[in-house]
């Protein structure tokens, strides 16, 4: 018969707590949040009307995972690709400019690499099927945290520039 001494359990499930709850262990989700897309075009139909967007930013050992999905896109542009990045600021119906540039790692002092490139900027372009798209990333830094947000874009992103066309539609994310 096998018996535990009450120490040897407390002192087990002690282990267990620590390890659980100690943040530099924690790789689960850090960030999710999901709602409405606003509008940057306001008064004009356009294929983000009406649709919603979920977001999830996962820590890892060795950076981060981001996956963005998209739904309630107007079917017409099934089969088109739309870039989406990760913002330095909030979204405010009306006003792209007010997302501010591309989240970039360097400048936030997170990575030695200067530029724009999918290992310094979250990048999440995604293709339309059957009215919804999903992006995901891997990126060797976490973002910082703040009132932040994901751009959905009118062109795939430029691989040589991160560029990706006018900004359509956002959803802000914050932590």
């Amino acid at each position: 018969m096998l018996t535990t001494s009450p120490l040897r359990t407390a002192v087990g499930a002690t282990a267990i707590v620590l390890l659980t709850a100690t943040p530099a262990l924690a790789l689960g989700p850090f960030l999710r949040t999901s709602g409405p897309l606003s509008d940057f075009v306001l008064g004009t139909p356009g294929p983000f009307d009406g649709a919603s967007a979920r977001v999830q930013i996962v820590e890892s050992a060795k950076g981060s995972h981001a996956l963005l999905t998209v739904k309630g896109i107007d079917p017409s542009v099934s089969g088109q690709t739309f870039g989406a990045h990760l913002h330095d600021g909030p979204c405010i119906a009306g006003d792209g400019a007010a997302a501010g540039p591309h989240y970039n790692s360097h400048v936030h002092g997170q990575t030695p690499v200067a530029g724009v490139s999918d290992r310094t900027e979250v990048w999440l372009d995604f293709t339309v099927a059957d009215g919804a798209g999903t992006g995901t990333a891997s990126v060797p830094f976490v973002p910082q945290p703040g009132n932040r947000s994901v751009v959905i874009h009118a062109l795939p992103t430029n691989p040589q520039t991160g560029g990706a066309g006018p900004r359509l539609a956002c959803l802000t994310v914050s932590w």
